[in-house]
This record gives structure tokens, C-alpha cells and sequence, in this order.
């Protein structure tokens, strides 16, 4: 269980003596300090703030915040402390009984005023309606002592519970990649990080975390959106990976054809590899494991227009959102015209996409030119009839590729991980006994002053 809805109490204490009277057991507070001391073993305040609460001049006081929303095991052990005037209100509160995990997928709630819970975030905030179902009620006519009235209209309507969701994630493959996401980001310190693993045949999401977390009980984020969906970034050199697709499916592209590589000029503009003078005369599959900015301007400017490319990236998802089932999907921008333009945004910067985007096009090279919606509901199932209502799985959106393209393609990912060092970019993913395929991809800050590149 990820999240459910259980009991929740308020510690309150009455002050007021004039509520004991007529009764042998006091039943307001009469010995404050020690009432103090005692409730701040079990409730997280000091004794000094419960006994400031304590001395007010009032009937009753809620022991906030550490005496709210305490759990059942929690109000059974003060109750054994049989204190005077210490009683409880009861509530409901969402529990999230794995504290961080999935924690920006599962979100997370907020109680309002009228005690309503409400989704805030990921799964709750999405399937909010479906999850706190609907209250019942009576409404009938009654006596002046509060007595229904007999033989007189009724009107009743039967309380309906929620529905229960169960979600695609792999706990096991979950646990895993929380675990080195943490371990990465405290090593590396980057400002977030973030971890999708997906069944490359499916498209089901089996893990997915960022870091920093947070706890929903304790709603300690300092992001509110989940990267995976809610960030759109310029991606940079995975960006590559579908431009020579784009130029293979055009029947154009030949990877033993020679370019210069170091720099290429367009107009005032000049495009610049990565390794200064870049590495001489190379062919364009050599320009695909070395990450030649120079080999994707080459390739649009000769074979590629500003409408083609960008109708290809359409067709591989980018641009439009996913549609899985998660809130505040962003969709990115496409937006190049100019020669310079289309060249950067072949290797991925001046256009922006999502990280979700980016899984769902890498499903059409695991499945040989299909491209797959990405889904993280299994089903949905309503708890009153134990009933399946929706059920998630496999979903071919359209082709994008051909069998040729799929295989040169995975071909040059194989060599960038397992080729010559000198001629790789992605040597250091290499794993002795497992073919890993890959594409590294690096990409430059912006300024979001001046629009302009700065490291």
C-alpha cells in the first residue's frame, strides 16, 4: 500500500474546571506540569510549549502542532497515561506509509477547511474525484428533541468509497533506483536528479524518482512539480539520435560520407564541436559516436529542411504531450526556421522537450519502429463492486521508422557505448556481459535573462 485514508486525532486538553463538577474523576486538566511533561514524551513538543498551552485562560486547547493528526497507536499510548482533561477530535488523514517513495508520482494531499481531502500532486491530484468517492447521507424530519419524526419522507443516499489504483512500479526496481539516485546526487551535488526505468517493450514505467524527495506525510518538497512530466528542458545531444533517423528515413543518409569536423559556418553564425578543432575529417557514423555537432549541421544543411526535421520530431512525440496518466504534463517547443536554427536544434538546443518524451521516443528503436504511449496505471478498480474500470497496458501510437533505420540506429547506440574509447563518447557505460546501447548527451545552460548560452 502506497497511500490510504486512516483515523487521525487532535490531542485536546479542557482547562476549564467548572467541567468536572458533579464528577468523583476530575475531567479537566488539574496537575498542568505534570500533564506537560508526561505528553512531551509522546507528542513532538517541548514540555515548555504544551505547559504555555496549558495556562491559558480558555475552556479547551488543541495541542498543536505536534498533538495533531497522531495516529491511533500513538493516542492509545497517551490515553494509558489516564492524564485528567486530556481527550481527543477525531479526523481522516492520507498515510503514506513508505515515506519518500515514488513520492512525486504517488503527490500528496492537503486537508481543508471543511475537513475535505484534497489531491494535491501525481496520482492524487489526478484521479482526485475518483479517489475520495462521495458521501452519503439522510435528510428526514425530526421532533425538537432531535427525534425523527415517524412516518414522515425520507431521503437517503448511500456514501460510495473510492476507487483503488494500482500503478505499474516494480518495488524492487523502485527501491533500486531511489537508492543510487540518492547516492548520485549526494556524490555529485547537482541541483536535481532524476531516475525513469521502463519496460522497453510495453512502455509501462517499472521506476521513477528524482532527488531531492520528500516525505508526503511531512510535505517537505522544495519542488512542486514531478521532473519526469513538469520540466521542459533543451536536450541536447539525445537529440541526435532522431535527427539521423530523420535523415535514414529520408533514404539520404550514407554514414561512410566524410565532413570536416571542428566548426561550420552559417551566415554570421559558426557552430563549434565539443572538442576544440574537433577530430579532422571523419564519416557520419563516426559524427554519431563522437557527438559531432558539426556532423548533425552537415547532415540538415545537405539533406534535411527546416519543415522535414521538425515534422519528424513531431512524429516521434515531441511537442505534444504524452498523455500518461499523470497532472501538469508540459508539452515543449519546436521552434527553428532559420539554417542555424535547424542545425542546433538537431542536436537539441533552441527546442525544448520533457524527459517522458524523450522514454516514449526511445520505445520506437525497442520495438522496431513503434512508437509507444508510456502508461503508469495498471488499473483501476472500484472498491464497491470490486469491478475493473480501467485497465492500462500496451499501446501502439503509429510507425516512425523502418526496420533498416531501427537497425543502423541501434547499431551506432552500440558502437557509442562499446566501440573504441577514442572514438566513443560513451565508453565509460560499458558493462562487461550485458549489451548496453546509449547515447550520451550533454547541453548548455541558458541564461533566463539574456536567452543566451553561458557554460
Amino acid at each position: 500500500i502506497l497511500a490510504q485514508t486512516i483515523n487521525s486525532y487532535t490531542v485536546v486538553a479542557f482547562l476549564d474546571s467548572n467541567r468536572s463538577e458533579g464528577y468523583i474523576t476530575p475531567r479537566h486538566v488539574v496537575d498542568k506540569k505534570n500533564t506537560a511533561k508526561e505528553l512531551s514524551k509522546i507528542i513532538n513538543m517541548s514540555e515548555e510549549s504544551i505547559l504555555l498551552l496549558l495556562n491559558r485562560n480558555v475552556y479547551q486547547v488543541e495541542l498543536g502542532p505536534g498533538g495533531r493528526g497522531i495516529t491511533e497507536l500513538t493516542k492509545e499510548r497517551i490515553e494509558e497515561l489516564n492524564l485528567p482533561g486530556i481527550s481527543f477530535m477525531s479526523s481522516y488523514k492520507r498515510y503514506y506509509p513508505n515515506g519518500e517513495f515514488l513520492s512525486y508520482v504517488i503527490g500528496y494531499t492537503q486537508t481543508k477547511d471543511d475537513n475535505e481531502i484534497m489531491g494535491e500532486m501525481g496520482i492524487e491530484l489526478k484521479y482526485n474525484n475518483e479517489l475520495k468517492g462521495k458521501d452519503g447521507y439522510s435528510i428526514y424530519q425530526q421532533d425538537l428533541y432531535g427525534y425523527k419524526i415517524p412516518n414522515t419522507p425520507e431521503i437517503t443516499e448511500e456514501s460510495i468509497d473510492g476507487v483503488d489504483i494500482y500503478l505499474t512500479i516494480d518495488s524492487n526496481i523502485q527501491f533500486s533506483a531511489e537508492r543510487i539516485t540518492k547516492e548520485a546526487y549526494e556524490k555529485y551535488s547537482p541541483d536535481w536528479i532524476i531516475t525513469t526505468v521502463t519496460d522497453a517493450q510495453t512502455g509501462a514505467i517499472l521506476a521513477s524518482t528524482s532527488y531531492p524527495s520528500f516525505d508526503p506525510n511531512k510535505k517537505d518538497m522544495t519542488n512542486y512539480l514531478n521532473p519526469l512530466i513538469s520540466y521542459a528542458y533543451e536536450p541536447g545531444s539525445t537529440m541526435k539520435t532522431y535527427t539521423y533517423m530523420s535523415v535514414m528515413e529520408s533514404g539520404k543518409y550514407n554514414g561512410k560520407e566524410t565532413f570536416n569536423s571542428g566548426s561550420i559556418s552559417f551566415g554570421s553564425d559558426i557552430i563549434s564541436d565539443w572538442k576544440a578543432g574537433g577530430w579532422g575529417t571523419i564519416d557520419y557514423d563516426e559524427g554519431y559516436t563522437l557527438s559531432s555537432n558539426t556532423g548533425i549541421s552537415n547532415l540538415v544543411k545537405k539533406y534535411s529542411s527546416s519543415s522535414e526535421l521538425r515534422e519528424y520530431f513531431e512524429k516521434m512525440g515531441f511537442g505534444e504531450k504524452t498523455g500518461i496518466e499523470l497532472p501538469n504534463e508540459l508539452s515543449g517547443q519546436l521552434k527553428f526556421k532559420y539554417p542555424v536554427e535547424v542545425a542546433t536544434a538537431g542536436f537539441g538546443q533552441g527546442i525544448t522537450t520533457t524527459a517522458i518524451q524523450n522514454i516514449q521516443a526511445l520505445t520506437a528503436i525497442s520495438n522496431n519502429g513503434t512508437l509507444l504511449k508510456p502508461y503508469i496505471v495498471k488499473k483501476i478498480v472500484d472498491t464497491n463492486t470490486n469491478e475493473t474500470i480501467y485497465k492500462g497496458g500496451k499501446k501502439e501510437i503509429r510507425n516512425v521508422a523502418s526496420s533498416s533505420t531501427i537497425n543502423k540506429i541501434k547499431d551506432l547506440m552500440y558502437q557509442t557505448v562499446n566501440g573504441d574509447a577514442s572514438k566513443v563518447t560513451g565508453a565509460i557505460y560499458k558493462i562487461n556481459g550485458y549489451d548496453v546501447i546509449g547515447k550520451t548527451g550533454t547541453a548548455q545552460y541558458t541564461d533566463p535573462n539574456t536567452g543566451k548560452y553561458y557554460y
